[in-house]
């Protein structure tokens, strides 16, 4: 009998009609005193059973019956819990390890924590790593990062981040992926030999990381873009993808888009970048797109605004949308967004930066809403390029109403770093055996190994199955 913690949380309402049903007498459950766990049971068939504990202060009591769990409903039990939680109730049973392993609970907790906007985690990065959680950030003690994770991470910068998924590089192991929720590395193969050189700060080099929905895959972007007027040819291009753990040569991009040394923003199925597209004599600012699935670019409406600087240009992602940052030197910063992916017309002004503390900053980035949206936490810096920092950052908290700024306390943490990472904890795998239909590569050669046999059968007996 294994004891198993849901963290002082009332019952739902199908556990507590399912216990109701079951014979439980009395209002216990309906009490807001009460906080409950679960004791596992393993019968002699494959049944699972969980008791319901009562538990207030040092005395425990159980109540008087012993509820019959579905597999469906366990799921719709764990997918609640964050990722630190589901790790340990792995070595609960076999069927738990298996339930909380398989690709559409992963699925379905992802989701869930995207959707409710929970199991945020913050990692923060100067010569030691951080991770915080981003929902009680002003009120949490930061967890440094340990070895041998600590040495992975000494020098990296961050390419981009999707699903609880970070693409890192750093110059001795050049490109790896990491899951802070898991603590799982995996590093990629060699590029090819064109793209074959250290991670540095090259303006000839950009990238971005992405997931592919269409395919159900996580792919990493490389760009090499040579600079000159000799550039007849445009820039050439590789892809990595991660089911296939291998690299691909694309079709290069035109040389009439000239891209700025930056990583690629990820939404929509797209990376982006701020372009200057030349055609003959004229130029003009652009957003180019490359989508991953298709794995071919195109272009994305821009906001219509007066100032056209590719200078006082940025992008980033806020509130899972395209953002684009427009600075006006010295007064403000205007955050526009797209409302709508890939509808012109739903181009925003949705605040502006106003306050003088912003304006003496060369690189300010909104990150993230605060529970109350009466809030945006802002990370500043002088200078940014790639992702590489010249001085150090902070990060502080802009109250949109008052328009006036508070700085992040964070016990256990320099009060500056280099950059900082907000992302969605989940349990999807770097070895990635998932396919599209939800089943793991061993169960469908096991499938196809019983079809066969029943194959064989029916011929041979003449069975019908």
């Amino acid at each position: 009998m294994v004891e198993f913690p849901v963290g002082g949380r009332k019952m739902s309402g199908a556990l507590r009609d399912e216990a109701v049903n079951s014979g439980t007498r009395g209002g216990a459950s309906r009490s807001n005193g009460w906080s409950y766990s679960f004791v596992y049971q393993e019968s002699p068939g494959k049944c699972e059973y969980l008791s319901l504990f009562n538990c207030n202060g040092l005395q425990s009591r159980m109540m008087n019956a012993t509820v019959h769990l579905a597999e469906d409903l366990l799921a719709e039990i764990l997918v609640r819990l964050p990722v630190k939680d589901l790790l340990r109730s792995r070595c609960v049973s076999k069927p738990w390890c298996s339930l909380i392993d398989s690709p559409r609970f992963v699925r379905a907790h992802l989701k869930r924590s995207i959707e409710c906007k929970t199991n945020k985690g913050v990692i923060f990065r100067g010569f030691h790593a951080y991770s915080v959680d981003f929902d009680s950030l002003d009120d949490t003690t930061a967890v440094k990062i340990d070895e041998p994770l600590t040495t992975l991470l000494c020098g990296t910068g961050v390419v981009g981040s999707c699903n609880g998924l970070l693409c890192l590089y750093q110059k001795k192991t050049d490109i790896f992926l990491w899951n802070p929720g898991t603590r799982k590395c995996r590093v990629l193969p060699t590029a090819p030999t064109d793209f074959v050189r250290p991670y540095d700060i090259d303006p000839t080099f950009i990238r971005g990381f992405g997931y592919d929905a269409v395919n159900d895959d996580y792919k990493v972007l490389r760009i090499l873009n040579p600079y000159g007027r000799d550039n007849l040819t445009g820039s050439k291009v590789v892809v990595y993808s991660l089911k296939t753990n291998s690299w691909r040569r694309l079709q290069s991009i035109s040389n009439h888009f000239r891209l700025s040394p930056s990583c690629g923003m990820f939404v929509g199925g797209a990376l982006h970048w701020i372009t200057i597209k030349t055609l003959g004599l004229e130029s003009c600012l652009s957003i180019l797109a490359f989508d991953l699935a298709i794995e071919n670019h195109r272009e994305v409406p821009m906001p219509n605004v007066r100032n056209k600087n590719p200078n006082e240009w940025s992008l980033c992602i806020f509130a899972e949308s395209l953002c684009v940052l427009i600075h006006d030197p010295f007064v403000s910063i205007d955050v526009w967004l797209m409302n709508e992916y890939g509808d012109g017309n739903s181009w925003c002004k949705l605040f502006s930066l106003e306050h003088r503390q912003f304006v003496r900053f060369k690189y300010v980035r909104p990150v993230a809403y605060s529970k109350s949206r009466r809030d945006v936490l802002v990370e500043v810096g002088d200078e940014k390029v790639m992702w590489y920092t010249f001085s150090c950052d902070k990060v502080m908290w802009y109250n949109l109403e008052r328009k006036n700024i508070r700085a992040v306390k964070i016990a256990n943490m320099p009060d500056v770093f280099h950059d900082l990472e907000v992302y969605t904890e989940s349990l999807v795998p770097l070895d990635y055996t998932f396919s599209c239909d939800g089943k793991q590569p061993q169960e469908k050669q096991k499938q196809q190994k019983r079809n066969e046999r029943d194959r064989f059968l029916s011929k041979g007996f003449k069975l019908v199955l």
